[in-house]
Formats: structure tokens, sequence, C-alpha cells
């Protein structure tokens, strides 16, 4: 019976021997996936803080950009009135001219019928 006894007994000191070394090797697993979350949260620390950082850039050129599309809109809106308004002034002022031009013909017109009216008197004296 000892020989029976004897070999379980080596058997099991093995098999402890065995379980702790893969306790090790478990702990050891552990330990370096531990180590690769904690690299990977910071670099994912670290990409969120350069992705912030752009996306504040980005969001100050939005508003430079959305400055300047309101200055330029409304650079344009002023133009479209003044130039509506230069386009009735010009109208106004063509008709002002053929007006004048119509009231000058006809007063040309009077003085040249008195002038000629007075020499043919004069002649036919």
């Amino acid at each position: 019976m000892k020989d029976i006894e004897t070999p379980s007994l080596e058997n099991h000191e093995i098999r402890i021997y065995k379980l702790e070394q893969s306790n090790e090797d478990i702990q050891k697993n552990i330990k370096e996936l531990k180590d690769s979350v904690l690299v990977n949260q910071a670099q994912s620390a670290e990409r969120s803080k350069i992705m912030i950082s752009q996306n504040e850039s980005l969001m100050k050129q939005n508003e430079r950009l959305s400055e300047q599309m309101g200055n330029v809109f409304s650079t344009v809106t002023s133009t479209r009135e003044k130039e509506a308004e230069r386009s009735q002034e010009m109208k106004k002022l063509s008709t002002d001219t053929r007006m004048k031009l119509a009231t000058m013909i006809i007063g040309a017109g009077s003085v040249g019928y008195l002038v000629i009216e007075t020499f043919l008197n004069l002649i036919g004296k």
C-alpha cells in the first residue's frame, strides 16, 4: 500500500506545482492586460484632448467664416440697395434732362419765331 500512496503523493505535489505555475502565469497575464488597458486609456485621453483642441480650433474658424460671410452679405445687400437708389436717381435725372431739353427747344423756337417775325416786320415796313 505504501507503493500506491507514494506515487499518489508525488503526483499530488506535481499537480500543486503545476497549479501554482498556472496561477503565476494567469497573474502575469492579468497584470499585462491591466498595463495594456492603462496604456490604452492614456492614449485615448491624449487623443481626446487632441480632438477637443482641433474641434475648438474648427469652431473658431467657423465663427470667423460666419462673421466674414455676414459682412459680405451686408455689403452685397447695401450695394444692391444703393444700386436701386442710383437707378432711380438716374431715371429721375434722365426725365429732368428731357424736360429741360423740351423746354429749351420750345423756348428756342419761340425766340426764333419772334426774331424772324421782328425781322420781317422791319423789312416789311
